[in-house]
């Protein structure tokens, strides 16, 4: 027999031979059940999904970032305070110049008053301690004092002018606030890789969810692609909850310590649907119908 006719047949008993060592594995809702109620514990079962793993992020982007935003905090709130600092100061300006024209005023106290109540209801919104104005409605604490006052215009003018004195005494115009540069920062910022670069083996791996699945829910026939542990900490730019064979343990030196258990598990796949598993080889060998 020439070579070539024995091609297809060793390449067809080849197949045979990998399809007969794999491992398959059927379990049905009803024998579950039975099982369960004589007795028999399912150790906990969780769902897997093979999902794209996130690259971590640089801790060095992390700090510049983290330095850049607290230097924009810190700007922001100089702003702030500086723009307070402005509109205080321009509304004393205002309440000056409404004292000073009323002082100035040839007006009867009647038709110039108002310019005081103006000026009271500006120091009152900056909490400025001065005595302007009183009525029923506004500083009306102050009222007896504001009435013995307008009682002679002349008092009433001095008392004036001495609040004008220590306003110009207390009330200082604002100085520009000095804001740091970001430059460097944005700089540093952009000759920094913002996520490490990993190897490609790691860019996907089977992640453990949290819900735990009940055993009947495990029905069909199921293949077994490998053994796992499951990672209880972030290591190694693996993260949590992602699963890692005994081999990638071994030659990271992951410590055990890491592991959510250090007794491996079996990953399974439905046949059908493709859902994935992680369960103990004791749930394979106690509920499953035939292997």
């Amino acid at each position: 027999m020439k070579p070539t006719f024995l091609l297809p047949i060793l390449a067809f008993f080849a197949v045979c031979n990998i399809q007969s060592q794999e491992k398959y594995f059927e379990f049905n809702r009803l024998n579950t059940r039975q099982l369960t109620l004589k007795g028999q514990t399912a150790p906990e079962i969780y769902g897997v999904s093979y999902a794209k793993i996130e690259e971590p992020i640089n801790p060095e982007y992390t700090k510049l970032k983290s330095e850049l935003e607290k230097v924009i905090a810190d700007s922001v709130s100089k702003k702030v305070d500086y723009d307070k600092a402005v509109n205080k100061f321009d509304d004393i300006s205002i309440i000056k110049s409404k004292v000073i024209a009323f002082n100035n005023s040839t007006k009867s106290f009647g038709n110039k008053v108002m310019l005081l109540k103006e000026a009271q209801i500006l120091a009152s919104k900056h909490n400025i301690k001065e005595l302007f104005y009183s009525d029923n409605e506004l500083n009306k604490e102050m009222k007896a004092g504001f009435l013995l006052l307008t009682l002679n215009l002349d008092d009433l003018k001095e008392h004036l002018n001495k609040v004008l004195l220590r306003l110009d005494n207390e009330i200082k115009a604002p100085e520009q606030p000095v804001y740091v540069s970001t430059d460097a920062l944005r700089e540093k910022m952009s000759n920094t890789k913002k996520k490490y670069v990993k190897d490609t083996k790691n860019a996907k791996g089977y992640m453990l969810q949290d819900s735990v699945v009940p055993p009947e829910n495990i029905t069909g026939n199921f293949v077994v692609v490998s053994n796992y542990y499951v990672l209880s900490v972030p290591t190694n730019g693996f993260l949590k909850n992602q699963l890692v064979s005994i081999k990638t343990v071994s030659s990271l030196g992951i410590n055990r310590k890491k592991l959510y258990s250090y007794k491996e598990k079996m990953l399974i796949q439905n046949k059908l649907t493709k859902e994935m598993y992680l369960v103990d080889n004791s749930f394979i060998s106690n509920f499953s119908v035939k292997s």
